[in-house]
């Protein structure tokens, strides 16, 4: 998707925080904070966290230290001498989430003189880079935790992210940041750390990387609901709602309602109220490929699922009530079938049963020559979930 429009600015300077963004950051998406420097008190045997921008006297390693003045001199060199980037606020080397930060603002490319260009007329522009910068990257090290569950300002924009973006996209930008996490920590230059940096910023791409700044410049300051009313307001919105309607079911109008975001190794659950449900394919029928109703979990394959799931119990197997057969998977998408939803545990004898009845001709009931497989075939999901649920019903009381 290509986003035609320049970043968006509604965030005004005197929302901003004078320090602390990575703070501002994590307070933002209901986030611990992940490092901090501490003394050890011996009469009292208490260990006490420093206040902002207190730290330990002690030396720090030769490589921080270094990383840290190259740092400083690319600030210099950009017309932006010191902090440029408030990454020494909590501690006084660019370590641990600073290193992702710095990746981060060096990955960005052309998108950041762009960001700097939106937020000239504010009172302090560097200040509102440096929030989000510090927003952008909270999230992605948000995402990036081994199957994250995220609810809040951080599922609406999940939501949107994958509205304007895409579902691949959305999924290129985690498995980057992942990579870009650990190349990060085994950089011990301010050079490996750019190329870190020029890597990720391959992956997210000029449109992705607009996107993001945007989104996270919408999110600064505000809650759930606040982002959520901004969205569909923002540039690219119209294009966005029509992505986001045809890949994940959701109306954009009402991304608000978006309860919680699942991410794990195979897919995306997203819990949506009523009024964020899209009525996709007017008349088809055709339900959200990775979207899915509260409570339900979806997975990108079979085996997925089973690996999840386990056994379906005792003299048991799982059925489709929709058949994952290659023309469901093309119309309706993998999730919409291997999910909680659909698959259910079913007696064995009977499942042998409704997959023999699936392959015979039954004139009587489809008033056709083909088998009811190929007569299912062309109906809508909910139909062939309907039909399914009767089948099963039928079968089992000797009907069929």
């Amino acid at each position: 998707m290509c986003i035609r429009h320049g970043l968006h600015t509604a965030t005004t300077a005197s929302t901003l925080p004078l320090n602390g963004y990575q703070e501002t950051a994590r307070r933002l998406f209901e986030v611990d904070s992940r490092s901090g420097s501490y003394w050890y008190e011996h009469r009292s045997h208490r260990v006490i966290p420093l206040e902002p921008g207190e730290h330990l006297e002690a030396e720090q390693p030769a490589t921080d230290m270094e990383l840290t003045r190259a740092y400083l001199r690319w600030c210099e060199r950009t017309n932006k001498p010191g902090d440029c980037l408030r990454l020494l606020v909590e501690r006084p080397t660019v370590t641990g989430d600073g290193r992702y930060a710095l990746a981060m603002a060096l990955a960005q490319g052309n998108v950041l003189d762009e960001m700097r260009g939106a937020f000239k007329d504010m009172a302090d522009p560097q200040a509102m880079m440096s929030a989000v910068l510090w927003t952008w990257t909270t999230y992605c090290i948000l995402l990036a935790v081994p199957e994250p569950f995220s609810k809040g300002v951080a599922a609406v924009m999940t939501a949107s992210l994958i509205a304007y973006v895409g579902v691949d996209t959305f999924w290129s930008l985690i498995v980057g940041f992942k990579r870009l996490v650990e190349e990060a920590e085994r950089a011990t230059t301010f050079e490996e750390l750019r190329e870190a940096g020029a890597r990720y910023g391959q992956v997210m791409g000029r449109n992705a990387a607009r996107a993001f700044a945007m989104l996270a410049t919408a999110a600064i300051g505000n809650t759930a609901a606040g982002l959520g009313a901004k969205v569909p307001m923002l540039p690219g919105a119209a294009r966005a709602a029509v992505q986001a309607e045809a890949q994940v079911g959701i109306r954009l109008a009402a991304v608000a309602e978006v309860g919680t975001v699942a991410v794990s190794a195979e897919s995306v659950t997203i819990a949506l109220g009523p009024g964020a449900v899209a009525m996709v394919a007017r008349g088809t029928g055709r339900l959200p490929a990775k979207a899915r109703p509260a409570g339900s979990r979806a997975w990108g394959s079979f085996s997925g699922f089973k690996r999840a799931m386990g056994p379906a119990g005792k003299n048991k197997q799982w059925h489709h009530l929709v058949e994952q057969t290659p023309g469901n998977v093309k119309r309706f998408g993998p999730q919409s079938l291997h999910n909680t939803e659909n698959v259910i545990p079913l007696d064995k004898v009977l499942h042998v049963d409704v997959s023999a009845f699936y392959s015979s001709v039954r004139r009587d009931i489809t008033g056709s020559a083909v088998t009811v497989r190929q007569w299912l075939s062309t109906q809508s999901f909910e139909a062939q979930r309907d039909f399914g649920r009767l089948a099963i019903k039928n079968l089992g009381e000797g009907l069929w």
